[in-house]
């Protein structure tokens, strides 16, 4: 049998390859990114008004509990399917933020366990730039041709 070179997807497949990942892979990835990202501010208010209460701090604490299991989805999802080659760059941006919000819920479950602050202020900080991450990408992402 005679095999015949397979050749570059045409612009067409291209194109249909960039959606089904932004569709499949990126758009769940960003709501679920913002399910962690955009109710946090809230949560850290709610900590605030007395963070030694334990009411307050068993919320906190499941707040944590849900976001890690969102990340969870998200690290399933981002390693589902191959981003293609166009949208590697982009891609890699996705990882950029996700790898923020973990390292940053990291150091927010260690605020919970001693109430050292500094663990507090980083995890709040990593979030705001995973923040800021979150809408480069969506900006990023309205500018991906299709």
């Amino acid at each position: 049998t005679t095999r015949t070179p397979r050749r570059p997807p045409s612009g067409l497949q291209h194109d249909d390859q960039l959606l089904h990942w932004l569709q499949q892979v990126y758009a769940p990835i960003d709501r679920l990114l913002g399910q962690v990202i955009n109710p946090f501010p809230a949560q850290l208010r709610a900590l605030s008004a007395d963070p030694y209460d334990d009411l307050l701090m068993e919320d906190f604490c499941q707040f944590l509990q849900q976001s890690q299991a969102k990340l969870e989805k998200v690290e399933q999802l981002y390693r589902s399917l191959a981003a293609p080659p166009s949208a590697q760059g982009f891609s890699l941006s996705v990882y950029h933020c996700l790898s923020q919000v973990q390292d940053a819920l990291t150091e927010l479950d260690r605020y919970t366990m001693g109430y050292v602050d500094s663990y507090l202020r980083d995890g709040r900080e990593m979030i705001r730039e995973a923040k800021r991450r979150r809408i480069r990408l969506q900006e990023e992402r309205r500018r991906l041709e299709l």
